[in-house]
């Protein structure tokens, strides 16, 4: 597997005559192998490449780190309770699917329509820790900087950040939402668990 993997990378990465096509080539990449995997070939490159482009709103996305909550029953209790009730959260703040979108420009620019509110800014991506800085432009509510993290698997992006900051973002968006409280308190005895959307292309 590993050697087929390296293969298919070395002829994306010698294909690429023009932009346009090496972005293709990533694409297609991304539909044929798992990205997780080719992602550690590449120190995190071929999610910087698939950012790109415009991503539609599906669900919450929760992220569990650590060996502890990864594997046994309560990482997966714990994910599907997160996200039923940051779903009734995110409905407060017109955050729900068909009425949710992000578009990342290769320029380091992006724009986002979530609910009523049309937001715009610039971002970062360091490729190898998966950090992704956005940083909003000032206009009638004001986000000013979040970071989190972006993977990618295929044609779904997920976007997630720390529990506080996501809370504070949900909110300014949506006002104070008392379903929020119940995510923080559940989630407050727990490391490495990360918040956020889930996309597709």
């Amino acid at each position: 597997m590993k050697k087929y993997l390296f293969l298919l990378l070395v002829a994306v990465c010698t294909v690429g005559a023009t932009a346009n096509a090496a972005a293709q080539d990533w694409k297609e990449l991304l539909t044929k192998i798992a990205t997780e995997a080719a992602d550690r070939l590449t120190d995190g490159k071929l999610t910087e490449k698939a950012l790109v482009g415009t991503w539609n709103y599906t669900q919450p996305g929760v992220r569990l780190e650590g060996e502890d909550l990864l594997s046994g029953v309560t990482g997966t209790a714990l994910e599907s309770t997160v996200a039923k009730r940051l779903e009734t959260a995110y409905g407060y703040a017109g955050i729900r699917a068909g009425s949710c979108v992000f578009t990342f420009a290769d320029d380091d620019t992006f724009c986002a329509t979530i609910g009523k509110y049309q937001l715009s800014g610039t971002y970062a991506f360091d490729a190898s820790t998966h950090v992704v800085t956005l940083r909003f432009a000032k206009g009638k509510i004001d986000l000013g900087t979040m970071e989190g993290h972006a993977y990618i698997d295929g044609q779904s992006l997920q976007l997630v950040f720390p529990v506080t900051k996501l809370v504070n973002m949900v909110s300014t968006l949506g006002s104070k939402i008392s379903s929020l409280a119940a995510v923080t308190a559940l989630l407050d005895k727990y490391k490495n668990v990360y918040i956020g959307f889930a996309f597709q292309k």
